[in-house]
């Protein structure tokens, strides 16, 4: 039987208080999937209450599947990582009909790896949602396209950026790319889930490509193609970043303006403040690289702890790169009682706390199957299409509200998300302190960011970047340092269903908007707050950055091409749209918590903890092991070739993942090497690697010559996986992105008209188009909030958001 839930219900399944309960209580799952996106999915709905059961064949078999190779790393902790709040059965020698028998017909979702297991499921359980992430969508000239970790971070734009110039692009580390189509698949049943009928016809198919989930965590490159026709380049240093060596270890650091000499002080460098290239900002932007240089030349004195102490003092954006296994004993990890022991196949294990905490988590609460009701709520109006396009689809967030008081990256690609889905966005800003994103006021230096590289008079509403990750929201000015200003958002908050804030903790509580204050105002208010360290423990006020979050989470050390030149971490700042996943995951399931028990929600997403989940298997492998492992370039255990190989033209590569005998065979056959095809000291993995400078030199020999997206097809129409690295400008010709409707073509006021990337969100099967172009700054005030006489905003920020 199917129970439907509504505010202020009193079934058995909300008796208790809502703190104590968890969102997913009553749903019941069936994993059936042998991938890491479907896996890792299903233990999200496992983490927040739903009672998962996870049907697989026998180890070893069972896990061989989850990885590129099946010996890529050990099977365990990717095991225990994926799976460790699920109960585990047996598959049946009849597969996945015996599985539905065994389990039963009463679930909500079934979870399966491929496009055939997924038509059979829909048809056993027709009222379940079925949920399947596969390597590349199921039409368009990559169908049929072998995938893996490397090829989707080549063909993402990521790659490209990532790594020095002059050396091969980096893939990154982990599995990045099926974690990434893990929290959509998670996204779009939770959203699902909140709008199912309680009764009647299922039997959705809920589709994720992994490799469209790769390319959303990189939409910055196409935006900076179609705004100015330039490529961001490999190790450019454009930006104030850096990475300097400590006494005991690696930094990243992150220079402001106007802190150059508080960032000098912390490495004992005071006499260094008024010399070149320290002596304005300027000269130390046209520098960046010579400058961090002597920086290093004071950090080498200085262990990491000291730096990170003086950082958090000082409040500059700084952190040691911390490795996997230090991650376990790390202080603010330990204050915030992170770890938690579960048992798991009969013996206790340590893994990973939640990616969120809502208010009242409780260590293991989610641990474990749990039996309740299935439940759904309203009905979802039917999604309407016109050709390839879908046109004012149902979104499962249609009628919700969002204040947004959110900035830069993470944040705003929460709320894009949550925008995507309907609801409506409200974000707030300040035409005197604007968000990162917008760019500088004036005196714009970096061009490429900008229509025709041309910044224009009012340069903040035509910048690349901000206009990507703001698409379909509303623009809504309010100075939150007048007591006028503060007292108009605590009503617009009041107005609305959802506040998402990725400020440093504490700051909504000293403007008077903290989750307390709006519980006044509205009682079933949801909060979501994404800071970058949590709002407790001793970093609860340490400054965060995509590249410091990073270098703390474990990720930068894992990326580089070996021990001697350290760790990079990736070109972009990664972590901050794995933020923005989580952000949005949490958000959504906050919601629904809401509707189930009609009470507030408050959630915090520390953005580093998130982040962590995206590595779990490597965190507890060296945790265990007490080994960390080391940069190793593109090269992964159990595959051999597995790197970047050159092409024709400047700084043009081809990805090529040789994961068994099968692909190596296929490989020399495409490229009449005969003699290695028949060579038996070749067929295994460490018989390639024991002439790995050999065949390297071989095959760059034959890469060298030809078109990398030509060699890519032909490839993968033999059998081998392998992708062109694509740059912005490929990104955005990219022939499968274009073919499903990837991009979606609008009109700024400002900026003029482009072609803005989308997200791995279906409607109808189709991919969903936001609602409009990115808002001018201040540009619906006066609709919002009524009027212009009581919003808090001084002339000088009328005059610039022309108000």
């Amino acid at each position: 039987m199917t129970v439907a839930f509504s505010a202020g219900d009193s079934t058995d399944d909300t008796r208790h208080d809502a703190a104590r309960s968890l969102p997913l209580e009553g749903v019941q799952v069936l994993d059936l999937s042998r991938t890491v996106a479907g896996q890792f999915a299903a233990r999200l709905l496992a983490d927040h209450g739903a009672a998962v059961t996870l049907v697989q064949p026998p180890p070893p078999a069972a896990r061989a599947t989850l990885t590129d190779p099946p010996d890529s790393r050990p099977h365990w902790a990717l095991h225990l990582h994926l799976n460790h709040s699920k109960t585990i059965r047996t598959l049946p020698e009849d597969g996945l009909e015996g599985a539905v028998r065994q389990c039963g017909t009463d679930v909500d979702v079934v979870v399966v790896s491929d496009r055939a297991e997924a038509a059979v499921a829909a048809r056993l359980v027709p009222h379940a949602l079925v949920a399947v992430a596969t390597d590349f969508a199921d039409e368009g000239p990559y169908r049929t396209w072998q995938g893996s970790e490397l090829i989707h971070q080549a063909l993402s734009g990521s790659m490209h950026y990532t790594g020095l110039a002059g050396r091969p692009p980096l893939h990154g580390a982990g599995n990045r790319a099926y974690v990434a189509a893990g929290l959509f698949l998670y996204l779009s049943l939770v959203a699902r889930l909140r709008t199912r009928p309680a009764s009647g016809p299922g039997g959705e198919i809920v589709r994720i490509a992994v490799h469209e989930a790769a390319a959303a965590m990189e939409q910055n490159f196409s935006a900076q193609w179609a705004y100015s026709a330039t490529i961001a380049q490999r190790g450019e240093l454009n930006r104030p970043k850096g990475r300097i060596r400590c006494a005991d270890g690696w930094m990243t650091a992150f220079a402001m303006e106007g802190r150059l000499a508080e960032l000098l002080a912390a490495v004992g460098a005071d006499d260094l403040a008024d010399s070149p290239p320290f002596s304005s900002w300027q000269t130390f932007m046209h520098g960046v690289q010579p400058a961090f240089a002597r920086i290093e030349e004071r950090s080498r004195k200085h262990s990491r702890e000291s730096l990170l102490r003086a950082a958090v003092e000082r409040r500059l954006v700084m952190s040691p790169v911390r490795t996997p296994g230090e991650l376990r004993h790390d202080p603010q990890l330990l204050a915030r009682d992170f770890w938690r022991h579960t048992e798991f196949e009969g013996r206790q294990q340590l893994v990973l706390g939640p990616m969120w905490r809502p208010a009242g988590y409780e260590p293991g609460a989610a641990a474990g199957a749990r039996s309740g009701e299935r439940y759904g709520t309203q009905a979802p109006r039917g999604p309407v299409a016109d050709g390839r396009r879908a046109v004012a689809p149902h979104r499962p967030l249609a009628g919700v509200r969002v204040v947004d008081f959110t900035t830069a990256w993470s944040g705003p690609l929460a709320t894009r998300i949550l925008a995507l889905l309907g609801a409506e966005v409200l974000k707030v800003e300040s035409a005197t302190r604007m968000d990162a994103w917008r760019g500088p006021a004036k005196s714009v230096t970096a061009t490429e960011f900008y229509p025709d590289a041309d910044p224009g008079d009012r340069p903040y509403n035509r910048n690349a970047w901000f206009n990507a990750q703001n698409l379909g929201k509303k623009s809504v000015l309010l100075d939150l340092k007048t007591d006028t200003g503060r007292k108009r958002a605590l009503g617009l908050c009041g107005e609305c269903d959802l506040v998402v804030t990725n400020f440093t903790p504490g700051t909504m509580e000293r403007l008077g908007l903290g989750f307390d204050e709006l519980c006044k105002v509205n009682p079933t208010t949801v909060m979501v707050e994404m800071s970058g360290f949590g709002a407790t423990g001793p970093l609860q006020t340490h400054r965060a950055y995509g590249q410091t979050m990073e270098a703390m989470s474990g990720i930068a050390s894992l990326i580089g091409y070996d021990e001697a030149s350290g760790p990079l971490g990736s070109g972009s700042a990664y972590l901050d749209p794995m933020g923005g996943l989580a952000g949005a995951a949490a958000a959504l399931t906050a919601l629904l918590h809401r509707e189930r028990t009609g009470r507030a929600q408050y959630v915090e997403v520390a953005q580093r903890e998130a982040a962590m989940a995206w590595i779990g298997e490597i965190i507890l492998d060296a945790i265990a092991t007490g080994v960390d492992p080391a940069p190793r370039g593109n090269g992964r255990p159990g595959a051999f070739p597995h790197d970047a190989f050159p092409c024709q033209g400047e700084d043009q590569w081809i990805a090529i993942a040789v994961l068994d005998q099968a692909q190596w065979s296929a490989l020399c056959g495409e490229l009449g090497w005969t003699d290695w095809a028949e060579d038996p000291s070749l067929r295994e993995v460490a018989g390639r690697q024991a002439r790995a400078d050999e065949i390297t030199r071989r095959l760059s020999s034959v890469t060298g010559g030809e078109d990398k997206a030509t060699l890519a097809r032909r490839l993968q129409r033999a059998g081998v996986p392998a992708a062109p690295v694509q740059n912005g400008k490929d990104l955005f010709e990219d022939p499968q992105l274009r073919y499903r409707g990837w991009f979606a073509r609008l009109t700024h006021p400002e900026a003029g008209t482009h072609e803005y990337a989308g997200l791995p969100l279906e409607a109808a099967g189709l991919i969903l188009q936001p609602t409009s172009a990115a808002p001018l700054l201040g540009q619906h005030t006066t609709a919002v909030l009524g009027s212009q006489d009581a919003d808090g905003l001084e002339p000088e920020e009328r005059s610039r958001a022309g108000l």
